[in-house]
């Protein structure tokens, strides 16, 4: 029998412009095992190019804590693209 990859669910959080560009606010993403959150982000900008514009700007979450690009994700994690703040 051949092995079976392993998935993770994670749910994807969209704020500000990111939220506009995707046209909703969250979802449910099924992942490889071990995929970072760079990885999750390419899913993204592959499906809609408009957001990869943003990558450079953009900080992540993953549980409610900011983590880098290269964090592992686990089943359960919560995951938020924010975009960078202006006005004041």
């Amino acid at each position: 029998m051949a092995p079976v990859s392993q998935t993770v669910r994670v749910k994807v959080l969209f704020f500000g412009r990111l939220k506009d560009v995707l046209g909703h606010s969250e979802e449910f993403l099924d992942l490889a095992d071990a995929s970072t959150i760079e990885e999750l982000f390419a899913l993204y900008a592959a499906r809609i190019p408009e957001l990869a514009k943003y990558r450079s700007s953009v900080v992540a979450s993953r549980n409610e804590e900011f983590a880098s690009w290269d964090t592992p994700l686990r089943s359960g994690d919560e995951v938020a693209f924010l975009p960078p703040v202006s006005g004041g």
